[in-house]
């Protein structure tokens, strides 16, 4: 659906710019500068040694002004654990609320994903196999998965950008943006998927054309039901002129019910234009377009096989070693030391950052003693 098409609020739930109210930009009180910093490292560390095992699958913090420039360059001080963060640890940042969000996926959403990310490309692929202009298109759809996303943000200072690692994502080798995200949604990300659906829409000034929602987790163990949501644009127009909006075409629909069957509802359903910002699929597709759906059952049994493999994983095979054969690793290379002037810089650079948030933010608690 183009961004361009006016809205039917009868067919669409419009989401109100009032329900995306910014929250409060000022940070909770900390007992000394950059404490939040050290509590996201401490995050980090614990994810590291294998500490934070199912516990929460989404952990958010509230950082003070100059807080996410210290924590980026803390990172880079410790090449091991800043290694680490970008092969196994994903993190939102929202600039507007200064709000960082950190991902930890569970297996069972690791190979949930997986799975319906596999059935768009193979679907993508048999169109690929075709001749015409929908095949050529589909030729330059890819799967990014979880390649990170930066979008600059209206007045904000140049060079500022927001940084996302959604769950899954679909590229076309000429756009900026993916066209197609996905996201399944953990017990404490459930709230947040409105929200994520309309920073990946807006920010994107609607390159990205459909953002999907599948809530794996929505009865706590008490209930299998498991919904889908999707978000895209349209303009509203208005008296002050057309906005962009962002518009829950489906809004959670259960593709599978309490007791773990599937539903009678659609599924998921895309177009193969929805794979590119909007200029570019007229452009190469023309009036040529194909569907692209994943049937409830289908849905139902991606999850089902996710969880039966996650509850199965002490009692499956695994390779046996003979008698008498030992392991020998290679023993780790040590980081390179900080040199003193280094040091000397990174301290610098924090004390700087703490008195602008002094100076900029007087409701910024800075005790220092």
């Amino acid at each position: 659906m183009s961004p361009s098409q006016p809205v039917h609020t009868a067919k669409h739930h419009i989401t109100p710019p009032s329900s995306f109210a910014v929250p409060s930009l000022m940070p909770p009180p900390t007992d000394k500068p950059f404490a939040q910093v050290h509590r996201v490292i401490a995050l980090f560390e614990d994810i590291q040694a294998g500490g934070h095992t199912g516990k929460e699958l989404w952990k958010e913090y509230q950082l003070g002004r100059g807080e996410y420039e210290a924590l980026e360059r803390q990172l880079h001080r410790d090449e091991t654990l800043l290694g680490y963060v970008k092969d196994k640890i994903r993190y939102d940042y929202d600039v507007e609320s200064r709000r960082i969000a950190v991902r930890m996926p569970s297996a069972v959403h690791e190979l949930f994903t997986a799975r319906v990310e596999d059935a768009i490309l193979s679907q993508l692929k048999l169109i690929r196999e075709e001749s015409g202009e929908a095949a050529s298109f589909a030729r330059k759809v890819h799967s990014a998965r979880s390649t990170a996303i930066y979008f600059p943000i209206d007045g904000a200072p140049s060079g500022t950008t927001s940084k996302h690692e959604p769950d899954a994502s679909f590229w076309h080798t000429d756009a900026k943006y993916p066209g197609v995200i996905l996201e399944v949604a953990c017990l404490q990300k459930r709230k947040k998927l409105s929200r994520l659906a309309e920073n990946y829409l807006l920010d994107s000034n609607a390159s990205v054309r459909v953002v999907v929602g599948l809530d794996i987790e929505y009865g706590e163990n008490i209930s299998q039901k498991a919904t889908v949501s999707v978000w895209r644009t349209h303009i509203v127009r208005t008296p002050n002129g057309n906005e962009l909006r962002v518009v829950q075409e489906v809004k959670d629909a259960a593709f599978r019910d309490d007791h773990g069957n599937p539903s009678d509802h659609g599924g998921l359903r895309l177009r193969l234009q929805d794979f590119a910002y909007e200029e570019l699929a007229h452009r190469e597709l023309g009036d040529e377009d194909k569907e692209v759906s994943i049937s409830t059952r289908q849905l139902c049994e991606y999850l089902d096989a996710a969880e039966t493999m996650v509850e199965r994983s002490e009692s499956l095979g695994e390779h046996k070693l003979g008698p008498g054969v030992k392991k020998r690793k290679r023993s780790e290379t040590p980081p390179e030391d900080i040199n003193s002037s280094d040091e000397a810089r990174y301290v610098e650079q924090e004390v700087r950052a703490a008195k602008r948030g002094a100076e900029d933010d007087p409701d910024y608690d800075d005790n220092s003693q």
